[in-house]
């Protein structure tokens, strides 16, 4: 627990970064997951699946290790809540992607038709891209609070959590076009099928959920 007190002690944000960095190789490993299933290679995407948990499993593990390490006496730049909320917002990040690894992992993606297949990749790479935007914007929390909050810095902040709010709303669009594909389809996709790639595409937009939640905790924080 000295560790991460005496990241503390340099910063209340350089510890969420130890965990984002964690959060960032899972969202990445399951952009390999994800390529690997859509090119019908269920050992590679397998293994990499795999490591999505094992990853996660970290995460969760660095999680409490901050959580127990957090003191009422340490001063900090923010209030010792709102470090707590905000980790439990970016390890949900990390749940996520958890959560979507195991829907891969339910059935070979031969079953999906190739248009599914298009929408389920481009929403996952927009996903993944919302989760790799809030590793950077936690990052440059940390430099907006070392440069005492100056205009620059905080406009930065501002421009990464807009990119997150973008990349939801293309999300957004991208589910209702999939629904509207598996629905159009039902006479001839079986029902398991269409509720395997409707899970997954679920799993995928929580990521971006999960990612917009912690980009606004951010935003709050600035504005206290």
């Amino acid at each position: 627990m000295q560790v991460w007190t005496k990241l503390f002690a340099k910063s209340p944000f350089k510890p969420l970064i130890k965990h984002a960095d964690v959060v960032l190789n899972t969202v990445e490993t399951l952009e390999k997951a994800l390529q690997a299933w859509y090119a019908c290679d269920y050992e590679g995407m397998r293994e990499f699946a795999i490591e999505v948990d094992r990853l996660e499993d970290v995460a969760d593990r660095i999680k409490e290790e901050i959580r127990d390490s957090l003191s009422s006496k340490l001063m900090m730049a923010v209030a010792r809540e709102d470090v707590i909320i905000y980790l439990h917002m970016q390890d949900k990040v990390a749940d996520a992607a958890e959560d979507t690894a195991k829907w891969l992992l339910v059935k070979k993606p031969d079953c999906v038709p190739t248009e599914a297949k298009d929408i389920i990749l481009e929403m996952g790479m927009e996903s993944i891209k919302a989760a790799k935007l809030v590793h950077e914007a936690i990052v440059q929390m940390d430099r907006v609070i070392e440069s005492g909050f100056t205009e620059g810095e905080i406009e930065r902040e501002y421009e990464i959590i807009r990119q997150i709010e973008s990349v939801e709303n293309k999300i957004d669009g991208l589910d209702t076009k999939l629904m509207q594909l598996v629905f159009e389809n039902a006479d001839s996709m079986s029902w398991g099928d269409g509720f395997y790639i409707l899970n997954i595409a679920r799993t995928l937009s929580n990521i971006s959920d999960k990612a917009k939640d912690a980009a606004e905790r951010i935003r709050l924080m600035m504005n206290k």
